[in-house]
């Protein structure tokens, strides 16, 4: 499994997934809050679990079904029915989203889903949330999730004092280009500009695709 970030070209997706060569993608936007792309993470996943051999139907039914996988694989039925969720109101749902690391919405949708909520107490409590401002993102949420060999081998282009622009320079293609590549992780702590006190043979860096 391979997961990169959307570019700036592409602000109308929220996410996609495909297979290359029997090799699953997924592709994220980075403009979502880290919560809503975990959530967009296991949806593909769902995807590519569920519907990559075309056994299953698609358009509407095949994402109802992508979502019911995402929200399972999250927040899954035993812990959630453990965290005494019953009629939640909004303070409890944001302690429970935190355990899980997902938005506030989709805690609420989950408890409502495991018949923890009557309709009213939910409508209620979705009204509470928007008002807050958790409709459209996530105050106070977590940092966005990156790749830990990305970050290994960005730490070690910076003890090489190899920066942003030697990279892209590499690769042949624009600094911005590399960040949006890069989900966020970027070596700012070395100047990328030129080879002065660089020492040793330039290594090869090519995008995987």
């Amino acid at each position: 499994m391979r997961i990169y970030s959307l570019t700036d070209d592409n602000k109308d997706l929220d996410a996609y997934c495909l297979k290359w060569h029997n090799q699953p993608f997924i592709f994220l936007s980075q403009t979502k809050s880290a919560e809503r792309s975990r959530f967009n993470a296991a949806h593909e996943l769902g995807h590519l679990v569920l519907h990559a051999e075309d056994q299953a139907p698609h358009g509407q039914d095949a994402e109802q079904e992508a979502n019911q996988f995402a929200a399972a694989f999250l927040m899954p039925r035993a812990g959630v029915l453990a965290q005494g969720l019953s009629n939640a109101s909004v303070t409890r749902i944001l302690v429970a989203k935190k355990r899980w690391n997902v938005a506030a919405m989709a805690m609420a949708h989950r408890a409502n889903e495991l018949g923890l909520m009557t309709e009213w107490a939910y409508r209620s409590l979705c009204v509470d949330l928007s008002r807050r401002g958790y409709r459209r993102s996530e105050p106070h949420g977590i940092p966005h999730e990156s790749s830990q060999l990305l970050t290994k081998v960005l730490q070690q282009l910076r003890a090489d004092r190899r920066g942003l622009a030697t990279i892209a320079e590499d690769l042949g293609l624009e600094v911005k280009e590399v960040q949006d590549y890069m989900l966020g992780l970027t070596p700012t702590a070395v100047d990328g500009g030129g080879s002065a006190g660089a020492s040793g043979p330039r290594g090869n860096l090519r995008v995987v695709t």
